[in-house]
């Protein structure tokens, strides 16, 4: 039966903790807007900035900082809606890992069944066959 068996690791997931792939993002983020701005007018207060929503149609050209945030934005979408999918994953787990439980409890119940009726059935047998036989005489 342990072949049935699911191993789940749950791995909480805390933002004032953020994961080794989180900080890359971030570092990757503020070096694209660091160096790669254009003109001194930028602030670095865009750096840790919430995504910003562009409001300029796709036919419109965008200047070079506005195009880099419209991919960060896409990206932090993306990762937002993979963070989602990990979560519900997750839970998929945590419910078949339970309903695996179930299953070998199932099991090992009419394992126990199937040896109590296995004992019913040797007794009866043994009492039909002094049945059968007679009384025991002396």
């Amino acid at each position: 039966m342990t072949a049935w068996q699911t191993v789940i690791i749950k791995r909480p997931y805390f933002p004032e903790h953020p994961t080794q792939e989180e900080r890359d993002f971030q570092a990757t983020e503020e070096y694209i807007l660091r160096f790669y701005r254009w003109g001194p007018s930028e602030c670095d207060e865009l750096i840790n900035s919430p995504p910003v929503k562009s409001s300029t149609s796709f036919g419109a050209s965008l200047t070079p900082n506005a195009a880099i945030q419209a991919k960060l934005a896409i990206l932090r979408a993306k990762r937002d809606h993979l963070r989602q999918e990990v979560a519900e994953k997750d839970e998929q787990l945590v419910y078949q890992g339970r309903i695996q439980r179930e299953l070998i409890e199932a099991c090992a119940e009419i394992q126990r069944c199937s040896l109590e009726l296995a004992r019913a059935n040797t007794a009866l047998e043994r009492s039909r066959k002094r049945a059968r036989e007679g009384p025991y005489t002396p």
